[in-house]
């Protein structure tokens, strides 16, 4: 079932300070997960982690991550960060 995707305003701010180089990375990762989020299937790199409650991940980089959370039809792009912001987010839950 085709999900509405929605970024918060914190997500589009730390996209728009990544290197190009990042932004080419995380904009990869993006097109695969919207390919898994139609057709339920993932390619292995993409990494996706169920961490708690509606809340996942998946992998852009060795250090990047990308943490979203599900709300009914939506699927909310919550934080790009490190593994140690990933951690920040989730005590802060």
């Amino acid at each position: 079932m085709p999900r509405e995707i929605i970024s918060k305003a914190k997500f589009k701010r730390t996209y728009h300070h990544l290197s190009e180089a990042d932004q080419r990375l995380t904009d990869t990762a993006l097109k695969e997960f919207g390919h898994y989020l139609q057709t339920g299937s993932a390619p292995v790199g993409l990494g996706i982690k169920h961490l708690g409650s509606h809340t996942y991940e998946f992998r852009v980089s060795l250090a990047l991550r990308i943490v979203y959370v599900l709300r009914d039809d939506q699927v909310i792009l919550s934080l790009l960060g490190t593994h140690d912001e990933v951690r920040q987010f989730l005590k802060q839950q």
